[in-house]
């Protein structure tokens, strides 16, 4: 089962910023990617990685 968690991001032309957060607030994930295909998934990834407990 998924634990609940809230994700975003903030896109710009060169880069993004990424941010995943708990239900209690508690950020689990923050990072810079390029503006490129591989990292953003890469960033997707992990986040589904998060909200499934791995």
């Amino acid at each position: 089962m998924m634990s609940r968690i809230w994700a975003g991001i903030d896109s710009g032309k060169g880069h993004h910023h990424g941010l995943a957060v708990d239900t209690e607030g508690k950020t689990l994930l923050l990072r810079r990617v390029a503006n490129d295909e591989p990292e953003l998934l890469k960033l997707i990834g992990d986040v589904l990685d998060l909200a499934d407990g791995r």
